[in-house]
């Protein structure tokens, strides 16, 4: 999730810097000679500029498909880490009795417990790798759906194409400053939570 927050970032950045770039142009005053600023009011620099963002972190806070998918995911986890954690305990028990009772067995005794030592080992690690590997593609699965919904949602309200670009924006984010006229993060929860509340 952080590496698609990163990638959005990346791309907000490098449009604003490019949007103000074409946007601050200077005329020349032909009296003076002396270039001079083309100085809009804040009520018509909103209107024409087609530009909105949404705070991704109040976003993913208020809908509630996210918190439903986020809760299950985390349950998942801790299931996965409990069904570990006991072949863990089974592993440890069968080594210690090993441990306990080696002087008491005979040689084929100790080679016997030592391979299925080595085999509960060598099965916990395929299980820890794949539990990992299966959290992590169903992790991936649940982003790129959150972020299909999300832009799905975000063509549908800009069917006027009244929006050139729409960032999203967080804490750890590299824009500090935005107009709150250009906002669209309540209007997203509400929709985004309409849409897909039921499904």
């Amino acid at each position: 999730m952080k590496l698609i927050n990163w990638i959005l970032h990346a791309i907000s950045l490098i449009a604003i810097i490019y949007l103000f770039t074409q946007r601050n142009c200077c005329s020349v005053d032909s009296k003076t000679g002396m270039a001079t600023s083309t100085n809009l009011d804040s009520t018509q620099a909103n209107t024409n500029f087609p530009v909105a963002f949404f705070y991704s972190d109040s976003l993913l806070s208020n809908l509630g498909f996210f918190k439903e998918n986020e809760k299950a995911l985390k349950k998942k986890q801790e299931s996965m880490a409990a069904e570990l954690k006991n072949k863990e305990l089974s592993f440890q028990k069968e080594l210690q009795g090993l441990q306990e009772n080696a002087q008491n067995m005979t040689r084929k005794e100790m080679e016997t417990a030592q391979e299925r030592l080595g085999k509960m080992e060598q099965e916990l690690m395929q299980k820890k790798e794949k539990l990992s590997i299966q959290l992590a593609e169903e992790a991936s699965e649940f982003n790129e759906k959150l972020h299909s919904k999300v832009t799905s949602y975000l063509k549908e309200i800009n069917a006027s194409g009244q929006y050139k670009y729409v960032f999203s924006l967080q804490r750890e984010g590299n824009i500090f400053l935005a107009d709150d006229a250009l906002d669209i993060t309540p209007q997203m929860i509400k929709g985004l939570n309409e849409k897909y509340s039921q499904k």
